[in-house]
């Protein structure tokens, strides 16, 4: 049944560099085509994501007079549709899975839309996602967690109505807050959701091995795009968004320990049903049993990232108990020897049933040029059986240009070997994402070789920014 439009309403305020903010119950988003200034993008292009017969509705208004000057309207797909209403346009999602550009032109302004159509309507899927939230969760460097919402003997204080008062850890209790863990080097989630509504942050940084300490900042803040990005013409998605921050000299990877990798991640809930769950079945991980989910992100690596010829992981689908050792998938850069840079797809399969581990597989490699300084969404349907299916896509959001696809599907299962889903003693099994990368190699006697070649990847990479935005997961009603 199609949804009556208006559940997002979208404003485009043409003609002024200014743009007032609409009620948030009126609007989720606000869009401005403005003129060109100092500082800012020629051509302003927004993201816009719908459910299969969704609508939005557009308006175009002079915000000086109130008027709504005469506009032109291209749309470039059939997957997405823009239908003149009364003083507004009404923008809805046809096609599941697809996607288009849609441009306004007023005045010789112009603004433009990127649509993307979800696989599934809402009351198709359990839903969980995590978006960026500086106005309930501000952040504020001057004010600790810890001495805000615990007391003098460790106890938890109680829930406390949004908007939260500003503390330095305000987008780690965002994320949990989500239904989300994170493992980052300056501390791990800890949440119990019945008992300690309030648990974050509840582990110390762990120092690495070594000559490495821990970099006493908080590795995940938020941040608008427009204002992280200082030069003009920088394409950026116009909202608030997730900076991962990550230091070779200081930060390691806290799960373990270890010297030679650096890991921060978010990932999805375990032990525990998410906060915003209907009922035990909808958990944002799989005990397999042909579970089908759909993950959805952006992400932009930055346009100086030097990679080494170890893996840079950017996301991984991890099981967790029995054959557990090795992620399924990753989305990982990589230095080949022969130099150039590479974005792989790599699936890694169970043990092998005379005790001998598994290799990896690399269903796709394309160039890592393309990803550097864009915007990327992200697009992931995973079928959890054995053998299962899957699909990914990552699309430039710029000009909406296919960089990497690779879809695997039962009629591909002569041409090899069945992808296993759910290996032998898998308890579950989950997405990640972030940034984990290897950064040293290893000496026989297993201690970081400091001489290795990857000191100029060292020097040129102390801090390391990537951001992401807009996670979420859709997992199949059965």
């Amino acid at each position: 049944m199609k949804k009556k439009p208006g559940v997002l309403l979208i404003s485009l305020w043409v003609f002024l560099a200014g743009c007032p903010v609409l009620d948030p119950e009126e609007a989720v988003k606000t869009l401005c085509v403005m003129q060109s200034v100092p500082g800012k993008a020629d051509r302003e292009i927004w993201t816009l994501d719908l459910d299969p017969g969704e609508e939005a509705r557009v308006i175009i208004m002079d915000p000086d007079t109130g008027g709504y000057p005469p506009a032109s309207v291209h749309v470039s797909s059939a997957s997405v549709s823009a239908r003149q209403g009364n003083g507004d346009y009404l923008i809805t999602g046809i096609n599941p899975g697809g996607m288009g550009i849609i441009r306004f032109s007023a005045w010789g302004k112009t603004g433009e839309l990127r649509v993307f159509v979800r696989n599934w309507a809402q009351d198709e899927v359990y839903r969980h996602s995590l978006y960026a939230d500086m106005t309930n969760y501000p952040y504020d460097e001057n004010v600790s967690y810890k001495e805000k919402y615990y007391n003098i003997y460790g106890e938890y204080a109680a829930p406390r109505p949004k908007p939260y008062t500003g503390s330095d850890l305000a987008v780690y209790r965002l994320i949990t807050d989500s239904g989300f863990h994170y493992e980052a080097p300056d501390g791990l989630s800890r949440r119990i959701t019945n008992q300690y509504p309030d648990m974050v942050h509840s582990d110390s940084p762990r120092e690495v091995a070594g000559w490495r300490e821990v970099h006493p900042v908080p590795h995940i803040v938020m941040a608008k795009d427009t204002d992280y990005f200082a030069e003009k013409n920088i394409f950026a998605l116009n909202k608030e968004v997730f900076k991962f921050i990550i230091h070779f000299e200081n930060d390691g990877d806290m799960v373990g320990g270890y010297a030679d990798r650096q890991r921060l991640e978010l990932k999805t809930m375990d032990e525990t049903t998410p906060p915003n769950a209907a009922n035990n079945n909808d958990r944002m991980y799989s005990n397999g049993g042909g579970d089908t989910f759909t993950h959805r992100w952006k992400f932009r690596l930055p346009a100086d990232l030097r990679v080494s010829g170890e893996y840079t992981h950017i996301h991984q689908i991890k099981p967790e108990g029995g054959d557990s050792g090795n992620p399924t998938f990753t989305l990982t850069a990589r230095k080949l020897r022969t130099g150039r840079e590479v974005m792989q797809l790599i699936y890694r399969g169970p043990i092998r049933d005379n005790g001998d581990p598994s290799v990896n597989w690399y269903p796709c490699q394309v160039d890592l040029a393309p990803f550097k300084g864009e915007w990327i969404y992200a697009e992931e349907t995973i079928t959890y059986d054995n053998p299962g299916t899957y699909r990914i896509r990552l699309v430039r959001i710029r000009d909406l240009k296919v960089l990497l696809e690779y879809i695997y599907s039962p009629e591909h299962y002569e041409e090899v070997d069945p992808f296993v889903m759910f290996r032998k003693g898998n308890s579950y099994i989950r997405p990640k994402f972030g940034f984990y990368r290897r950064i040293l190699h290893m000496t026989s006697f297993g201690l970081p070789n400091m001489d290795d070649p990857v000191t100029e990847f060292r020097a040129e990479n102390n801090e390391v920014v990537v951001l992401y935005a807009d996670i979420e997961m859709d997992k199949l009603k059965r």
